[in-house]
């Protein structure tokens, strides 16, 4: 979930001693710096490396995969037969994720997109989870044809802006429905109006349970980057920014965010964000276990990079899947009996936004 700063005419006139015309001229700042980091991110494969550089462009291009509040909560190790992804304590979330599922979803998304990264190199890559070490061991192996999507790896992107509301293709609605092939995890694609309604309607809901909690008010706070330069200094977090919101000096952010954060102006910027929607899409997992969570991240990671691929922007919804009240009144609207509804993304075409940022390969690659 991102910040919407609905308010921002009136941001300058909040900030107590700064003229308007300076705050204005903060919040208006060139963000060539920030651009030109994630770019930088995101350059084609080196498919000349060999050996631990090699090994640092898997990862580079691994990190590049989705991953709640974009905490990279992953620290990768290994060599060039097999590359072992593990959790990262220090970033977790537990407030929103008080289970772990969007970690260990977060890592089946990295080991997914590593091995299509790998197939670039001629390599083939087998994920197999380990629950009682809780982390995925990837061997490497050479054989396999380059897989289509890794050019996608470096365009992917959650954007979070309004949606031109046209309707999914005939030929793309296929190309999303076979992404679970051969998987255990269920896709239901949502383009009915009322389903979609209902469903956001529960992504309303939730939010304001959300935002009822103070812990969790102080817990989003904390992965917010309301400034260019502390975006760049931690390259991790939520940048306003990437959600088409101003930028300003990070304590003066600190300030003007519980002046903007109200449930009324939620609900009407996520209402609006699905209603410009092509369609909605629910993950269920097989189970509601480490395991089923990891591959559902896979299956998000390829979902993604497809739905990039068609040209699909896409963001996540997760706020009806995060409470678990509200998570039960998902299952029952979709008929499910078995399994856990785990992510919930919107689909549509939107134009691009500024990239995120990853940290650099050498603080996740031990």
């Amino acid at each position: 979930m991102g910040m919407h700063l609905s308010r921002r005419a009136v941001i300058p006139a909040l900030v107590v001693g700064v003229p308007a015309v300076a705050a204005g001229a903060w919040m208006l700042r060139d963000t060539a710096g920030f651009a030109k980091a994630g770019a930088a991110l995101r350059l084609p494969l080196d498919l000349m490396a060999q050996g631990p550089t090699r090994m640092a462009e898997l990862v580079r291009f691994a990190t590049l995969a989705p991953n709640n509040h974009n905490t990279q909560a992953w620290r990768f190790s290994g060599d060039d037969s097999q590359i072992t992804i593990a959790p990262d304590p220090a970033r977790f979330t537990p407030v929103v994720d008080p289970d772990r599922h969007h970690s260990f979803v977060s890592l089946g998304a990295a080991a997914e997109t590593l091995g299509i990264a790998a197939s670039a190199y001629g390599l083939t890559a087998r994920p197999v989870f380990d629950p009682a070490g809780e982390r995925l061991r990837i061997s490497l192996a050479p054989g396999g044809l380059a897989d289509p999507l890794v050019t996608a790896v470096a365009q992917r992107q959650s954007n979070r802006s309004i949606y031109d509301g046209a309707p999914l293709t005939a030929p793309e609605q296929d190309a999303l429905k076979q992404v679970t092939a051969g998987s255990e995890v269920v896709l239901h694609l949502v383009e009915d109006a009322t389903a979609k309604t209902a469903l956001r309607d529960l992504v309303v809901a939730a939010n304001a349970d959300q935002m009822d909690d103070p812990a969790f008010v102080a817990e989003l706070r904390d992965w917010l980057r309301f400034s260019e330069a502390a975006a760049l200094a931690r390259a991790d977090g939520l940048f306003s920014g990437c959600s088409g919101n101003p930028s300003m000096p990070q304590r003066l952010g600190g300030v003007v965010f519980p002046l903007v954060y109200r449930k009324a102006s939620e609900a009407a910027k996520y209402s609006a964000q699905i209603d410009s929607s092509a369609a909605l899409v629910l993950l269920v997992s097989a189970g509601d276990a480490p395991q089923h969570w990891v591959e559902t991240g896979r299956v998000l990671a390829r979902l993604t990079l497809v739905a990039t691929d068609l040209g699909l922007a896409h963001a996540h919804f997760n706020q009806a899947v995060e409470v678990p009240e509200r998570r039960a009144a998902v299952a029952a609207l979709m008929g499910l009996t078995s399994g856990r509804a785990s992510i919930l993304l919107r689909l549509g075409l939107a134009t691009p936004m500024p990239f995120a940022l990853r940290r650099p390969v050498a603080q996740t690659l031990t």
